[in-house]
């Protein structure tokens, strides 16, 4: 009988191995457990336990499954073990290791670190995360709940919170112009329809600009834009980013983030305008958001994969895949931009900033339950204006807490790492 082929090698953008076969045909991940785990789900296992990674999704190229004839003729003639293809990722495996050790302990949460110029993911980790050298059944190797082989960057579904005033903010440059140079005052509380709006921590702003209300991150200015454009107007610019869309990306699943059809609620939208309400985002996608943001307007496509090669070690030729598409005007992306670096300069994600560098983000601290003794859920999503170092970044921490003390100190550290590894081209 004939033998199906061994599965090729996953390498990261470094050439490290990350998963291998062995003579006798099992499969070996990397020997470094720190970035064995770190890169869990993102490689995947030999059980098919991440649905998500590349053992599994990418498995008819490791494989050998879409080589060519020619490639098969050589194998059969040169007597070579018939093995499939090997794919090098975009990822680098030791940026993933750095950011799992960093990532606060026993908690759960993602992050995600993207070149906004090629889309090109640099780092994808979700905690908890599990061993697949561990896997000896189907049930072994990850927490009781199973939620280790979840790739939360890919497939969490949260609250965005404030970073969800991006999309408010693009929505309010586009359909209310004039707001841009009127005065906002926050008294802490604000009633709208049946509901109120309060600012985090109980905060009272005062009188504010636009670009303070978004600097503070206040409520109340956000809950009133979103309530005096309407929400068709909202959930139109946030269609447009991506929300409600079923991302096909070739190189990796990602999960839908949504917004509903219509909210007839006034307190609801409200809500929504902040970040609240109905809405779920993957990180993914935040960091996606973030580098249309950076790249004047213009979203990439996420790639996971650099290069393909087959027998011989000659590369497969891959369509390029061009950018998602522009989602915001160019004077748009520049404008947010520049409230974002306002943000990290003087705002609410001063714990991001990094020395020599301008970072542009924006804090998020979702509620996820109605009992307010549950802490929220901390965000940061941010980029690193410097087209030499073009990283954008998501990150959340489930229960974390306060987007500016869990979240931003964590992307600093993250940003600060991958400037000093260089991760270019």
């Amino acid at each position: 009988a004939k033998k199906s082929n061994a599965m090729g090698d996953i390498i990261d953008r470094n050439g490290l191995v990350l998963a291998t076969t062995l003579a006798d045909r099992t499969r070996k991940y990397s020997g470094d457990k720190s970035i064995r785990l770190a890169v869990s789900q993102t490689v995947g296992d030999a059980m098919g336990m991440s649905g998500t990674g590349v053992e599994t999704f990418h498995a008819g190229t490791l494989l050998g499954l879409s080589g060519s004839i020619i490639d098969r003729t050589w194998q059969v003639l040169s007597g070579t073990q018939a093995r499939g293809d090997d794919i090098r990722l975009t990822i680098d495996a030791e940026l993933c290791a750095y950011i799992s050790e960093q990532f606060p302990s026993k908690k759960q949460g993602a992050v995600v670190v993207m070149n906004y110029q090629t889309g090109e993911i640099l780092a994808m980790v979700s905690k908890p995360d599990y061993d697949p050298a561990a896997l000896t059944t189907r049930q072994s190797g990850a927490d009781e709940t199973g939620s280790g082989y979840l790739n939360r960057v890919l497939q969490g579904q949260y609250p965005p919170g404030s970073t969800f005033k991006i999309v408010t903010l693009a929505a309010t440059l586009e359909n209310l112009p004039a707001a841009v140079d009127r005065t906002y005052v926050c008294e802490g509380l604000r009633e709208f329809g049946k509901g109120k709006v309060t600012c985090y921590g109980g905060a009272v702003h005062g009188k504010m600009s636009l670009l303070e209300a978004f600097e503070k991150s206040c409520n109340i200015t956000f809950a009133s834009l979103a309530v005096e454009m309407g929400d068709q107007k909202l959930i139109a610019a946030a269609r447009r980013m991506g929300f409600d869309t079923n991302f096909s990306f070739r190189d990796l699943v990602l999960y839908e983030s949504s917004i509903p059809d219509s909210i007839g609620d006034v307190s609801e939208l409200a809500w929504t305008g902040v970040g609240q309400g109905k809405l779920l985002v993957t990180p993914l996608h935040m960091a996606l958001i973030t580098s249309a943001v950076a790249n004047g307007g213009v979203m990439p496509t996420p790639q996971l994969i650099k290069q393909v090669t087959g027998v011989g070690g000659l590369p497969r030729l891959r369509a390029a895949s061009g950018a998602y598409g522009r989602v915001m005007t160019e004077s748009e992306a520049d404008f947010i931009g520049r409230y974002m670096a306002r943000v990290v300069k003087d705002g609410t994600a001063s714990k991001a900033a990094v020395k020599g560098h301008t970072v542009c983000g924006k804090t998020g601290s979702a509620e996820t339950s109605d009992d307010k003794s549950v802490p929220t859920d901390a965000w940061f999503v941010g980029y690193l204006d410097d087209p030499a170092h073009p990283y954008a970044i998501a990150v959340v921490v489930e229960k974390g807490g306060a987007g500016g003390e869990t979240a931003a100190p964590l992307a600093a550290k993250v940003l600060k790492k991958a400037i000093a590894r260089n991760i270019t081209g």
